[in-house]
């Protein structure tokens, strides 16, 4: 165990009561919807509650389409928010704190800070706040939030950022908030991935794509920061010069109708395969030669640890964590954004014509994934910073 996750650990002890009864962790999230953050909430929770955590998830908003993967001992609290700042929200809050007595309470990203700071002042019982932040970058024009929002996250004992680009970002290294935060890679289930690379001639028939094609994936919403646009132009590309490429996407979103476009003023619409949006990927990474993610802004995308786990070499762009996921070169490529229509079809005919280069990138990448991302190694940092007795007995 590290000295933080050491010091942590024995702050939480200081925190629990004689009895021995109080909420653990208590989540605090902006809805339940689908999506990166809140899924891995979700998973985190159900985690830690099977390791005999009491665990319970508040959220401020609908929707609650994740709410039939909560797990029955995690107990769940909608604090029914109106509004931009919702009173009743807020003290739906200080009471939950109250009557659950937390030892942790977590905010899951900026807005829901604000909740657990504001509340947090007003209850009787007073709870470790920690941050987890999934925000890099701010949009453009909104930078008095990044101003606003540094205010609210000094009152917060601790931040969680999801790689050193992120926390870089936020903390400077004389911010006197950089003692009191942590990084903690995103982590994937090795076991479930891993073993399911077998198959993909036949997943390929299930798509109607030609065995010998060269797949180009990717999984993300449909959405203007994803960026997919790049990607059909550069199988586009290939294809003109006679390559047998084919380009998969997974996901949804209101980018799909432009997409789908563009990929008939191309003439490709026959080369493309929309799957819309999968509760398992597995079965469509298994297709993939290549995994592409050619997002604008990325913190760490859970994404392409699970194709790096499916053994595939990653193509990613310059955002948040990429160069702490992979080495250029090695494990996949790393692109700037402005050089994808330039760089992306060469780097995809590499791939494509060399099958020993990208062997060896496939190898790279799910060893890395096994050596520094894995779940497990994800779940215990998560564990020991909430300070369970485990984790303090072992200090």
């Amino acid at each position: 165990m590290s000295s933080v996750e050491v010091k942590l650990a024995r702050e939480a002890a200081s925190l629990r009561p004689a009895g021995g009864a109080e909420m653990d962790v208590l989540f605090v999230l902006n809805n339940l919807g689908v999506g990166g953050s809140e899924r891995k909430i979700v998973r985190l929770a159900n985690a830690l509650s099977a390791r005999d955590m009491r665990i319970g998830i508040a959220y401020l908003n609908e929707p609650t389409t994740l709410l039939k993967d909560i797990g029955e001992n995690v107990a769940t609290f909608f604090l029914s928010r109106q509004g931009r700042f919702s009173l009743k929200a807020h003290a739906a809050l200080t009471d939950l704190i109250d009557e659950q007595c937390p030892r942790n309470l977590v905010s899951v990203n900026l807005y829901p800070a604000l909740y657990v700071v504001t509340a947090t002042r007003g209850a009787r019982h007073r709870p470790r706040t920690i941050g987890l932040m999934n925000t890099t970058e701010m949009r453009r024009g909104a930078a008095w939030k990044r101003s606003f929002y540094m205010r609210v996250l000094r009152y917060l004992d601790w931040t969680v950022y999801g790689c050193e680009l992120q926390r870089d970002a936020w903390l400077t290294a004389d911010s006197p908030m950089r003692p009191q935060s942590s990084v903690i890679y995103n982590g994937v289930d090795l076991n479930r991935f891993a073993a399911a690379r077998a198959g993909a001639v036949g997943q390929r028939a299930h798509y109607g794509i030609g065995e010998n094609a060269f797949v180009v994936g990717s999984v993300g919403r449909l959405v203007a920061e994803k960026n997919q646009m790049p990607l059909v132009d550069a199988v586009a590309d290939l294809r003109a010069t006679g390559a047998d490429v084919h380009l998969m996407l997974v996901g949804d979103g209101p980018l799909r109708s432009a997409l789908e476009q563009r990929a008939a003023e191309r003439g490709i619409s026959a080369a493309i395969t929309f799957t819309g949006a999968l509760l398992d990927v597995r079965a469509a990474l298994r297709t993939f030669d290549v995994f592409v993610l050619p997002s604008l802004s990325e913190t760490f995308s859970n994404a392409a640890l699970e194709a790096m786990a499916m053994q595939l070499p990653v193509i990613l762009t310059r955002t948040g964590g990429a160069s702490e996921m992979i080495e250029h070169g090695k494990e996949g490529y790393i692109v700037d954004v402005a050089d994808l229509p330039q760089q992306l079809p060469e780097l995809l005919d590499r791939l494509r014509l060399d099958n020993v280069l990208r062997t060896r990138m496939a190898t790279a990448a799910s060893a890395r994934a096994q050596r520094e991302f894995s779940w497990d190694a994800m779940l215990a940092s998560y564990q020991s910073m909430f300070g369970t007795r485990e984790s303090v007995s072992h200090a």
